[in-house]
C-alpha cells in the first residue's frame, strides 16, 4: 500500500494527532527549544516534535521508548507526529529524562496548557477533589535491603575494589568497610578511605541522570546513607519527646496519653517522689496545727496515692527489664521488622496497595476539578496521605493563579476561578487537617469518628474541629458536595492508568518520577481539551 505524498491525507483532519500538534506548537516553547543541540555535528531532532510525539504516545497508552520507535515505523499517526522521521528509542528516552528532570521545561509546558484550557472555559474551581494513589516504581520489592544488608553489599564492593587495586587493608578488630561512616569513636580511617568517588560510594546525592544511570555501588551507598540518617533522626526525635514529657511531668503538666517508654521509669520515680513529698507536707501541716491527720492514716504512713505510685514504679522497672531481655534475645534472630531501602530506586518505598498488598511504589497526589482538569500533581515517598493536605492546597493555589489568568484573558466570569470546596477522602482526616487554613474543605471521617459535641445547631461551638467536619458532612449541602469526590478523583486515576497507561513509572528517582507524572497529567489534559472541543 502506497501512502499519499501529502501527509495531511494520511489521517483525518479531525484526528487527535493534529489537535496535539496545534496545541503544542501554538505555545511559547522557548524553554523547551533550549533542549536542542546547536553547534557542530548533525542537527538534532526538534524538541517540539519530540514533545508532540511523547504527548501523543501517552494519549495512546504507549510509554515504552522502544514501542514508540516501533510505532513511528508502522503507525501513520505517529509518523505525522514526527514529521515522517523515526527517532531512535535512545533519543526518545534521553529527551524524556531531560524534559522531566529537575529544572526541565515540562512544568512550563504544563502551565501554558493549563492557561489555554482556562481560556477555553475549562478549569472551573467550584469543586476540587484530591486523592492519592500508589503508582509502581521501576524497581522490584525484592531489591530492598536493611541497613545491615546494605553494609554487607558495600563491604563486598569495597573488598573487591581493594583486591583489584592491590591495596593492603589496615583494619583491626573488624572487616574492611564495616566501620565506614560511623561516629568518631568507632571510625576507621581505612574504611572511610574506601568511601571515594572512584569506588562510586561518595554519598546519597541523586545523580544528574537519575538513579537509572547510577552505578549499583552508588545506589547502595545512597540507600545506606538514607537509613543511617533516618535512624539517627528517629533516635533524636524519641529522645527529645521523652525529655519534653519528663519536663512537663516535673512541672505537674504532663500531657495525656501513654508515657514514652524511654522515660517511663524516670516519670514513675518522679511521681513517687511527688507523692511522698505531698504526704510529708500534709503531715507537717496537721502537726503545726496540733491535730492528728484525719482519717485512718497516721502521720508517717503512706497514702493510697503513694502506694499506687510505688507500684507503678515497680511495674515500669519490670517492663524495662523485660524489654531489654526480649531485645537481647532478638539480637541473634533479627526477626523484628526493620527499615529498608531499595538498591534499584533508593527513592521508592514499600507501600500498601489495596489489591496487591505491599508494592514498591510512589504515593501520587493529584488534584482534579469537577470538569476533569488535572491541576499540578506531586509524587511523594510518604505512604500516608494525612501529611499531604497542606502541600496539595499549595499546589491548588499555584494552579488557581494560572487558571484565573486564563479566565480573565478570555473574559470569563471571575467566580469560575475562585476556589470553592476541596474534597478529601478519610485518609486525610486528622485534627490538624480539619483546622488547616485555606479554602473550604470536606474530609471524610471514615465512619469511625465519635462526635463529642452533645447537640449541633447553626450557632453551636464545637470543642473539636473534627466535630465541625462531621457536622458539615452530615448536612444536605455537605452530602451533595462530597458525592462528587469519588467520580472526580477515582475517575481521574482511572483516566491516568487506563488512557495513558501510567500504572508503573519508567524513570527512577523522585525528581524524574514527578516529571513523568506531570507529563501524564499534561497528556490527559490535552485529551480532555480535545474531547470537549469535538463535543462543542
Amino acid at each position: 500500500m502506497m501512502l499519499p505524498e501529502d501527509m495531511r491525507l494520511w489521517v483525518d483532519e479531525d484526528h487527535l494527532v493534529w489537535f496535539v500538534i496545534d496545541v503544542i506548537e501554538g505555545l511559547d516553547l522557548t524553554a523547551l527549544r533550549s533542549l536542542g543541540k546547536p553547534g557542530k555535528g548533525r542537527p538534532g531532532y526538534d524538541p517540539v516534535m519530540l514533545a508532540v510525539l511523547l504527548v501523543y504516545a501517552y494519549l495512546e497508552a504507549e510509554r515504552s521508548s522502544r514501542k514508540i520507535e516501533a510505532r513511528c515505523r508502522t503507525d501513520a499517526a505517529f509518523r505525522v507526529a514526527t514529521g515522517n522521521v523515526i527517532p531512535d528509542h535512545s533519543t526518545i528516552c534521553r529527551f524524556r529524562g531531560a524534559a522531566a528532570g529537575p529544572g526541565g521545561p515540562l512544568e512550563d509546558v504544563f502551565t501554558r496548557v493549563l492557561f489555554v484550557m482556562a481560556a477555553a472555559g475549562l478549569g472551573r474551581l467550584d469543586v476540587i477533589s484530591v486523592d492519592g494513589s500508589k503508582i509502581w516504581a521501576s524497581a522490584s520489592k525484592q531489591a530492598n535491603r536493611t541497613e545491615d544488608g546494605l553494609r554487607r553489599l558495600a563491604r563486598a564492593i569495597l573488598e573487591d575494589a581493594a583486591r583489584a587495586d592491590g591495596q593492603d587493608c589496615t583494619c583491626e578488630g573488624h572487616e574492611h568497610g564495616e566501620a565506614a561512616g560511623l561516629d568518631a569513636a568507632q571510625a576507621c580511617g581505612c574504611c572511610d578511605g574506601g568511601m571515594l568517588p572512584g569506588l562510586g560510594l561518595d554519598g546519597p546525592a541523586v545523580p544528574a541522570g537519575g538513579w537509572g544511570g547510577a552505578s549499583r555501588a552508588r545506589r547502595i551507598a545512597a540507600g545506606l546513607a538514607q537509613l543511617q540518617a533516618a535512624r539517627i533522626a528517629r533516635g533524636e526525635q524519641a529522645r527529645a519527646a521523652a525529655q519534653a514529657y519528663l519536663a512537663a511531668a516535673a512541672s505537674g503538666q504532663a500531657p495525656r496519653g501513654a508515657v514514652p517508654r524511654e522515660v517511663a521509669v524516670d516519670v514513675a520515680r518522679l511521681r513517687l517522689e511527688q507523692a511522698i513529698a505531698a504526704d510529708a507536707a500534709t503531715d507537717a501541716r496537721w502537726a503545726a496545727a496540733g491535730r492528728d491527720v484525719p482519717g485512718r492514716r497516721r502521720a508517717g504512713q503512706e497514702t493510697s496515692k503513694t502506694r499506687k505510685a510505688r507500684q507503678q514504679l515497680a511495674a515500669a522497672v519490670k517492663a524495662r527489664r523485660a524489654r531489654d531481655t526480649a531485645q537481647a534475645a532478638q539480637e541473634g534472630t533479627r526477626r523484628q521488622p526493620q527499615p529498608v531501602r531499595n538498591i534499584t530506586d533508593p527513592d521508592s518505598r514499600l507501600m500498601h496497595c489495596t489489591l496487591r498488598g505491599l508494592v514498591q511504589a510512589y504515593n501520587c497526589q493529584v488534584p482534579r476539578t469537577r470538569d476533569g482538569v488535572f491541576l499540578r500533581p506531586r509524587a511523594t515517598t510518604d505512604p500516608n496521605d494525612a501529611a499531604q493536605l497542606t502541600p496539595a492546597l499549595d499546589a491548588i493555589t499555584a494552579s488557581q493563579q494560572i487558571i484565573a489568568a486564563g479566565h480573565a484573558a478570555a473574559g470569563h466570569p471571575a467566580f469560575w476561578s475562585a476556589a470553592g470546596t476541596v474534597l478529601f477522602d478519610p485518609g486525610y482526616f486528622s485534627q490538624a487537617n480539619c483546622a488547616a487554613p485555606g479554602p473550604d474543605k470536606l474530609i471524610g471521617t471514615g465512619g469511625t469518628w465519635k462526635d463529642t459535641t452533645p447537640a449541633h445547631s447553626p450557632a453551636c461551638q464545637h470543642d473539636d474541629p473534627r466535630d465541625q467536619m462531621a457536622h458539615n458532612l452530615s448536612t444536605r449541602q455537605g452530602r451533595d458536595l462530597y458525592r462528587h469526590r469519588a467520580p472526580v478523583s477515582e475517575g481521574g486515576f482511572a483516566d491516568l492508568k487506563q488512557r495513558t497507561g501510567l500504572r508503573q513509572f519508567t524513570m527512577r528517582g523522585l525528581p524524574k518520577v514527578n516529571g513523568e507524572l506531570l507529563l501524564a497529567c499534561l497528556a490527559a489534559n490535552i485529551g480532555l481539551y480535545y474531547r470537549r472541543t469535538r463535543t462543542a
